[in-house]
């Protein structure tokens, strides 16, 4: 805790390519390596325009977390905006939703991260392969913020690589035939591709959860979410583009794993399916750092145990925040089946999104000229817009689920603070 404080308060580590890092590494995961056959099934070669139009609706919200990251320097990201601009109470719900979401996502990396780790080692069963990455990042996350972010950007540098491989050596054999037809299906699958492909980069929110330990956060925080976003946009472009040249659409939308089958015409098969493995490793990473932060921002906060809240005095991370992160994630892992749950777990990201959208508006019209407002506010408008259509897209039974999932945050915020007004009262002689 720094001096003069009432309130534990997290050390600026990072800086604007640790910030950079993070983002990349919880956006390109796993989900390069799968979507892009799905989608391409869907939209045909037209799927390049879905990854530009899905980019170009991920930067709409991304420009209301720029801003209310550089407003908010603090942890817990979508948390902190809810709580200073919205309501305490539904400030505690975006950060209950936003949780769930990511320990799901999270979950799901992992287990991708075994499947991929028994293919290679049979011996291996997959389930104590996730098992084995998510007790490791959290070790890592735990031994300190900027040795976990060096771990990051090693593996990030590394899976980057491997698709920049994958594209300089697939880009020359790409047959331009494969483009001929290039609506097969027609518009409106685009569009829908675009919904799915939306999904490959709803990472880059976990930069502002971090925005405490950044350095000159009012900086660093925009310009890395913007960075992230962008530097991913032409990867997954460059690698669609590669992918489909490389096998033509149909015969990509039929397979489980594309970018897999697609460098298997290279001879790059087995250095692709380490690049899935580091995908996912960072995946995990950067979840269970992100989680952690709002864990401890709730908590210091007063809205769920204040223990969760105390910085470790030699490594200043918040070790229970990161163990009990880590420690429902081993639980999901070992015991549920997380399919089932995966669009649930998109419902809570766009959820986030959508009052994401309306604090930024509040703090526009609120703040007005005094703050950088990052094309305001036509960005959160269409931001919030492009959010609704995602999350109702979802279907009617998920929607149920999420409201659920959105319910219990509430009984959680009131009933806790019912009770903690109880013990605040001095009791009579």
């Amino acid at each position: 805790m720094e001096k003069g404080q009432t309130k534990p308060v997290l050390k600026r580590k990072l800086g604007l390519w640790d910030a950079v890092s993070i983002g990349l590494g919880a956006i390109i995961g796993a989900g390069i390596f799968v979507l892009i056959g799905i989608a391409s099934d869907m939209a045909g070669p037209a799927v390049i325009f879905s990854i530009m139009v899905s980019g170009m609706s991920a930067i709409f919200t991304a420009l209301s977390f720029a801003m209310l990251g550089a407003a908010f320097p603090k942890a817990g990201g979508v948390y902190e905006y809810g709580h200073e601009l919205l309501s305490h109470s539904l400030g505690f719900v975006l950060g209950w939703t936003w949780i769930f979401g990511n320990i799901v996502m999270g979950a799901t990396a992992s287990l991708g991260f075994g499947y991929y780790l028994s293919s290679a080692f049979s011996i291996i069963p997959f389930k104590i392969g996730a098992l084995m990455l998510v007790l490791i990042v959290a070790l890592l996350n735990i031994i300190g913020v900027k040795q976990a972010a060096v771990v990051n950007n090693l593996i990030v540098v590394m899976k980057i690589g491997v698709l920049l491989l994958f594209i300089l050596m697939g880009l020359p054999k790409v047959s331009l035939s494969n483009f001929e037809n290039l609506f097969p299906h027609g518009i409106i699958p685009v569009f829908q591709a675009a919904g799915l492909f939306y999904f490959a980069y709803i990472g880059f929110p976990r930069i502002s959860t971090v925005a405490e330990e950044v350095k000159e956060p009012e900086k660093n925080i925009p310009l890395a979410i913007m960075l992230s976003l962008s530097i991913s946009t032409i990867i997954y472009l460059l690698t669609s583009i590669t992918a489909l040249g490389l096998m033509g659409y149909e015969t990509l939308g039929d397979s489980p794993t594309p970018i897999g089958d697609a460098a298997k015409l290279l001879g790059l098969s087995g250095i692709v399916e380490a690049g899935a493995l580091l995908a996912t490793f960072s995946v995990v990473l950067t979840s269970i750092m992100g989680q952690s932060r709002v864990f401890f921002a709730m908590a210091r906060n007063g809205e769920i145990p204040q223990f969760l809240s105390k910085i470790h005095e030699k490594l200043e991370t918040p070790a229970y925040s990161i163990l009990l992160s880590g420690a429902i994630m081993t639980t999901l892992v070992l015991t549920v089946d997380i399919s089932s749950l995966a669009s649930l777990g998109s419902f809570c990201i766009l959820f986030t999104h959508i009052f994401t959208n309306c604090s930024a508006l509040k703090l526009y019209n609120s703040a007005g000229r005094r703050i950088k407002s990052y094309f305001q506010p036509f960005s959160s408008i269409l931001g919030l817009l492009m959010s609704i259509v995602l999350t109702l897209s979802l279907g009617i039974s998920i929607i149920a689920w999420g409201i659920f999932v959105c319910s219990t945050g509430f009984l959680w915020y009131f009933t806790y603070k019912k009770l903690r007004e109880k013990e605040s009262k001095p009791r009579e002689l």
